[in-house]
């Protein structure tokens, strides 16, 4: 009997699935002889034109189906997920072993799964990557793929990674990008590890594989209240964000000269924490590591700027609060007091403070349910309140303690919504407020 390969959840209406007669609960087994193992050999082995299907319908019967997908149109059926690799690594500042009691199950899963690196920008170590995994990855041209360096020295990049032994990064890294597998590098800094010469030496190692290694983003450590980091751990403060600032400065200058590309780049926390101004939107090229917190800022400051000059000027009826964590809260407070001058809107900020996470935890991504409600439960929220796009789970619509926008919404008493994506879906949201309040 053929492999199980994977189960069919939904046909679309009108797909070439539902003409050949494929349906929810069928498993594909193999394309033109391949096995099916996942989502992604689904995708790399249906990129033919006339293709022999083997599946397996519900009652155990096999058979083969011809499908046509010359003209570039897609099978149309949604698969089931296949199960996630988790980390072999005992990372010193593991951000799953400082999540506190009553987050989501789902956050507690350490994923290290070159598949997830490929489809969502996971970021991957390549500690689980074995001889096969890399043929497959080449094979199957998943490019680019999101990696965590943290250092290029041997030992310390074990250290940092909880191994006893070191790894073969370089000669991974090597492999890949020969066979022209594009790779994006992380950088967690933290004080007194891998900062300084340590980390010159990790940007200079790589920029070596440029253009094989695409951009390296560097990112502040982040410590909560909870798990053993805390205490081997120094924290980020406003002058190391100063000192790292003006060291990446000349490899960034350096870089950009030779190539035209800024190649290493700091996550929006340094500058803003550091005091010092957002770069422009030049630096940021194109923005390959903005889900990383690497030129987020610039992106929303940009957009604001723009749709508040294209928004003709009129009176909104509004009165709101907008809830931010601290380290966006005074980006955020500017903004909206321009927005409430130009169309005499009366809208409030509110900074939320992490109690769930812990207090030198600031970013709006990882405010709780609870955190929103302690920082509006004695205020008059006006008749609506938004809250971070970013702190709202987006497939499971819950925040980290499992509150959802219809739980805060019944605690308070008034509608919740999430921000939006874009800073243009936030300004219709408040025109339909404005509307719906007039």
């Amino acid at each position: 009997m053929s492999q199980k390969g994977i189960r069919i959840l939904a046909v679309e209406r009108g797909s070439v699935a539902e003409s050949i007669g494929l349906a929810p609960g069928d498993r594909l087994l193999e394309a033109d002889g391949h096995r099916i193992a996942d989502e992604l050999s689904l995708r790399f082995y249906l990129a033919g034109e006339i293709i022999d299907l083997l599946i397996r319908r519900t009652d155990g019967r096999e058979e083969h189906l011809e499908v046509d997908l010359s003209d570039g149109t897609t099978l149309g059926v949604q698969v089931e997920e296949f199960r996630t690799r988790t980390c072999n690594n005992a990372c010193l500042f593991c951000f799953v072993d400082q999540l506190p009691p009553g987050v989501r199950p789902a956050l507690r899963i350490k994923d290290d799964d070159y598949r997830l690196s490929f489809l969502h920008g996971n970021y991957i170590t390549l500690t689980n990557l074995n001889a096969k995994d890399i043929s497959r990855i080449i094979e199957h041209r998943l490019s680019p793929l999101y990696v965590s360096v943290h250092a290029t020295d041997p030992d310390l990049r074990a250290r940092i990674l909880g191994r006893e032994k070191a790894d073969d990064l370089k000669r991974k890294i090597k492999k890949l990008i020969k066979q022209r597998i594009r790779l994006h590098a992380q950088i967690v800094l933290m004080p007194g590890m891998n900062d300084g010469k340590h980390l010159e030496k990790t940007v200079r190692d790589l920029h070596r594989y440029y253009p094989g290694v695409q951009s390296v983003a560097i990112v502040p450590l982040g410590l909560s209240d909870y798990g053993p980091a805390k205490d081997r751990l120094k924290p980020v403060t406003p002058a190391f964000c100063r000192r790292t600032i003006r060291q990446v400065k000349k490899w960034q200058d350096l870089y950009r000269s030779q190539t035209g590309k800024t190649f290493v780049y700091l996550a929006d926390e340094f500058y803003i924490q550091g005091g010092v101004e957002i770069p422009e939107r030049s630096h940021y090229d194109d923005f390959a590591q903005v889900e990383d917190g690497v030129g987020m800022v610039r992106i929303y400051l940009d957009e604001f700027e723009s749709e508040w000059k294209r928004q003709r000027k009129s009176r909104l009826s509004l009165r709101g609060t907008l809830v931010t964590g601290k380290l966006f809260y005074p980006i955020l407070q500017a903004c909206i007091s321009r927005f409430n001058r130009k169309f005499g809107s009366h809208l409030q900020v509110r900074e939320a403070e992490s109690i769930f996470m812990g207090k030198t935890i600031t970013v709006a991504g990882l405010l709780a349910g609870q955190d929103i409600l302690n920082a509006i439960r004695d205020e008059d929220p006006g008749d609506f309140i938004v809250i971070p796009h970013e702190s709202v789970s987006q497939t499971e619509g819950l925040l980290l303690d499992d509150f959802s926008i219809e739980d805060l919404s019944d605690s308070l008493g008034k509608p919740v919504f999430s921000s939006g994506p874009t800073v243009r879906e936030f300004f219709r949201l408040l025109k339909r407020q404005s509307a719906v309040r007039t």
